[in-house]
């Protein structure tokens, strides 16, 4: 059986672009407003606290001033990273739930519990959930880069909810080696028609 450590929110910083950062604490801000109520106040409460530069407070800054101490912050304060992707998963439902249709197909089950303040506890390293961070990067092939990184951020947020957790790390071989097979055959056709 695959071993699976809960890492803080905070350390998902190491995986983001300074410019997703940004984006997702600007889609966290957006979001406080129609958050369930809990969340709401726990986020209210927190980012109140972190100064914003030329505003009287937090929620009196600007949101463009507001997105920007919430990166910042994030990188630094484990409560705030956790309730900014708490609230980007709210914002990011779309994703989520695209990813997580893919994984029920893939034969991944999902707990039905699942909820934000299960999420808020923690995320699997994409090394331990080889399978969801393929259908990540699968899903992110067409997409743009934004949607690609949310895809990739919603196997971190999901996988924790599943419940055959022994599906995650386990790469199917066979559909492996035959999507392998199939790229051959197709470059060897490429490189017939060069020659």
């Amino acid at each position: 059986m695959a071993e699976f450590q809960l890492q803080p929110w905070m350390v998902v910083n190491s995986y983001m672009r300074d410019d997703y950062r940004l984006l997702v604490a600007g889609m966290a801000v957006r979001k406080i407003e129609n958050a369930p109520e809990e969340l709401q106040t726990l986020a209210r409460n927190a980012f109140g606290a972190i100064p914003v530069p030329g505003a009287r407070s937090f929620f009196r800054a600007h949101v463009i001033e507001q997105r920007k101490a919430l990166a910042k912050a994030m990188q630094n304060q484990p409560q705030v990273a956790a309730l900014v992707i708490a609230l980007w998963a709210h914002a990011a439902d779309a994703q989520i739930n695209l990813l997580k249709q893919a994984g029920e197909m893939a034969g991944l089950q999902f707990s039905e519990e699942w909820n934000w303040q299960k999420g808020m506890e923690g995320f699997f390293d994409f090394e331990e959930i080889p399978v969801f961070y393929t259908l990540a990067e699968k899903l992110g092939e067409h997409a743009s880069t934004q949607d690609a990184d949310h895809l990739k951020l919603a196997a971190l947020w999901l996988a924790p909810a599943v419940t055959n957790r022994d599906a995650l790390a386990t790469v199917d071989t066979a559909e492996t080696t035959e999507t392998q097979a199939e790229d051959s055959e197709s470059e060897s056709k490429e490189s017939s028609k060069e020659s």
